[in-house]
């Protein structure tokens, strides 16, 4: 029992390392050439995007490897998240199993955008280079419309929670304004420039994505303090086996 509440609050907290995740790619993406290089062009401008990873190889390398982290960990989060809603929702659990396949699916749409950056940044060759404005526009398509997918997990997530009232229903309201933001992606594709854009925009790129980052923060501060509270309960309230100290049956 005590392995197995180990690694139920290992998965909690994976919540906020994959948050911790994040914020270092993001880091790394805001020390990219600050200053007096090309700037992080948008799909409108995508044939300058050579010139900018060129002159940030190494930042972007960081980030990718960050944000790669950051998702994985996601993933080792969801297995912990689904469990305490599941059993609060009860069965036929449909909301917490309609959240778990959305994160998947979003997750995996995210990674695959990430591939393409990875083989953007491995080109060698001035016929590769040629192709690298289609992999970057590729790779900001598939991310919007991963983040697009997590408003699924959201709005599921959300009714959960507040159903159930597990976790709070400040984080299921959370979850649903996240859901809503997140759902702008799936229409970012179809802009290739200004706020809706998925490469560079505020609200085709940035507003989902920092609220997915802040909601996965607190739900995984949330979720690591109610199993940290369930091991302590279940230390106190263990029965003394016969013969053996106080001590012993803390342990």
């Amino acid at each position: 029992m005590g392995e197995r509440r180990g690694w139920e609050q290992m998965g909690a907290a994976s919540g906020l390392l994959a948050g911790g995740m994040f914020v270092v790619a993001f880091i790394m993406f805001m020390l990219a050439d600050p200053s007096g290089g090309t700037p992080y062009p948008s799909i409108e401008n995508a044939q300058r995007v050579n010139d900018f990873y060129s002159q940030n190889v190494n930042h972007i390398r960081l980030q990718v490897l960050f944000t790669s982290l950051g998702i994985a960990l996601f993933l080792w989060f969801l297995g912990p998240l689904w469990r305490v809603l599941r059993e609060a929702e009860g069965e036929p659990a449909r909301g917490s199993t309609v959240a778990l396949v959305g994160a998947g699916v979003g997750a995996a749409l995210m990674l695959v955008a990430l591939a393409l950056t990875y083989s953007v940044l491995l080109t060698t060759s001035p016929a590769q280079a040629e192709a690298v404005p289609a992999f970057f526009t590729g790779s900001a398509v598939l991310f919007a419309l991963g983040g697009g997918v997590l408003s699924v997990f959201f709005f599921a997530v959300g009714k959960v929670i507040l159903h159930t009232g597990v976790m709070g229903r400040w984080l299921g309201w959370l979850a649903l304004v996240a859901a809503v933001l997140a759902a702008l992606a799936f229409i970012s594709p179809f802009w290739v420039s200004g706020v809706l854009n998925p490469a560079t925009g505020a609200l085709g790129l940035w507003a989902w994505w920092v609220a997915f980052v802040v909601w996965m923060l607190l739900a995984g501060a949330v979720l690591t303090l109610q199993e940290y509270r369930s091991a302590r309960a279940a230390v106190t309230t263990e029965p003394t086996r016969p013969g053996s100290t106080t001590a012993e049956a803390g342990n």
